[in-house]
């Protein structure tokens, strides 16, 4: 990878990220907060504080209205399309724009550091909120994906979903919004990048320009909950409207394990079982254990990690009991060779990929610096990617606590 990334550090302590594309019209412009569906109990005012659920989506709302009007529209006079989302642990607001830079980043600045939550006006987007809620509760898989991770995850805040509760919602206050703004909305908690044909020379000092004309927090927000170590149910069984029935084996990890190759490596173990041209599947196909593909994919937290193995089946418990069994007693003769080689050709051309896709490039070098983690790092250590280092986490799975989850339909 070209060395084309820079780190800079702003006086006021929020922390940046420039990759120049200095043969690239497009530019992107993104700033994220650690703070998600899962941060509810934190200390307020040096008080201990349970927000109502979906508050972290809810000032994801609200920051778009500023004093002096509808960002997104001013977004839009700029030539830039602008947006935002929330997920268990971060809150991300990004724009992108073919046409000049700065006018839209100054705004993006303002628009993060200058909470606005007239109490008028929070009453009116809990109509919105809880539209967003009605379509969730809607999708039978969206559910079965929040059960799911219920079993798997009891009287925790990872189970909910980032849009909140219909209760969490109506019962958000002007003060909820703000309680949590001061505490994590800081630059010690939040990270910038910058994708751009402009040179670092310009944007860090334009930066520092419009920072110090808004008034930022510092300090790093005092977090109070940790994912339980509770026995999780073995089995859940879900019933909704729908014709198919899915099985899915969720899959929690041992704790505190989070690191930048551990996604790239646990994917890398289950091509090497559920991918069509493994053995394994083919296995499992031959004994009718599933008739749809098998999809998988890991999710890696602050403090824990989770997997998820997902198909549609007319043997749910079959598919189910015959994976777990093989997850538990994985060896290194189930890592195959020429899968993993395959898998290494296709991190690297998807590396090659993305540095020509800039909203896909500051995104993900986004997502990373929040992790803890440097994005060329990630990319370098998946390219040396080998049958040795995924067996050194198979012990994972060994130890890991498992949930079977099958979605039936309903007799009622």
């Amino acid at each position: 990878m070209k060395n084309n990334r820079s780190e800079y550090i702003c006086k006021n302590g929020l922390k940046v990220i420039h990759i120049y594309k200095p043969k690239f019209k497009e530019s992107y412009v993104g700033i994220g907060v650690n703070y998600g569906s899962r941060d509810i109990n934190f200390y307020a005012e040096n008080e201990k504080y349970k927000s109502p659920k979906g508050l972290a989506h809810f000032i994801e709302h609200k920051l778009f209205q500023m004093p002096e009007g509808d960002a997104f529209s001013q977004f839009s006079q700029y030539h830039a399309s602008a947006n935002a989302y929330t997920d268990t642990e971060k809150t991300i607001y990004y724009f992108t724009t073919t046409m000049e830079l700065y006018p839209p980043l100054e705004l993006l600045l303002k628009m993060y550091f200058t909470p606005y939550f007239p109490k008028e006006d929070v009453e009116k987007e809990k109509g919105i909120i809880l539209s967003e809620i009605k379509m969730h509760e809607d999708d039978i898989q969206s559910k079965f994906f929040y059960q799911t991770l219920k079993a798997l995850y009891p009287n925790s805040a990872i189970a909910i979903d980032a849009t909140g509760t219909v209760q969490g919602v109506k019962k958000t206050t002007s003060d909820d919004l703000f309680k949590a703004y001061q505490e994590f909305y800081t630059t010690d908690n939040s990270y910038m990048v910058v994708v751009s044909s402009e040179p670092k020379e310009k944007i860090f000092p334009f930066l520092e320009e419009t920072l110090a004309s808004l008034k930022c927090l510092r300090g790093l927000p005092r977090r109070i909950e940790k994912v339980s170590h509770k026995v999780t149910a073995p089995i859940l069984k879900y019933f909704a409207k729908t014709e198919q029935i899915s099985a899915c084996l969720a899959i929690r990890l041992a704790e505190n394990n989070s690191n930048s190759f551990l996604c790239n490596s646990i994917i890398g173990i289950l091509d090497s079982l559920f991918s069509p041209m493994a053995k394994y599947y083919k296995t499992l196909y031959k004994q009718n254990a599933f008739y749809a593909d098998i999809e998988y994919s890991i999710v890696s937290l602050r403090d824990t990690s989770y997997c998820l193995i997902s198909t549609t089946s007319n043997h749910p418990e079959l598919f189910l009991e015959l994976i777990e069994n093989k997850l538990r007693k994985l060896k290194i003769q189930d890592i195959d060779d020429n899968i993993t080689e395959l898998y290494q050709k296709h991190l690297k051309a998807k590396s090659i990929l993305i540095e020509d896709e800039i909203s896909t490039l500051g995104e993900e070098s986004l997502i990373y610096a929040l992790e803890g983690s440097n994005y060329t790092n990630v990319i370098v250590e998946g390219l040396s990617l080998n049958k040795e280092s995924l067996c050194a986490y198979l012990p994972l799975f060994h130890n890991a606590t498992y949930v079977k989850a099958i979605c039936k339909k309903s007799e009622k």
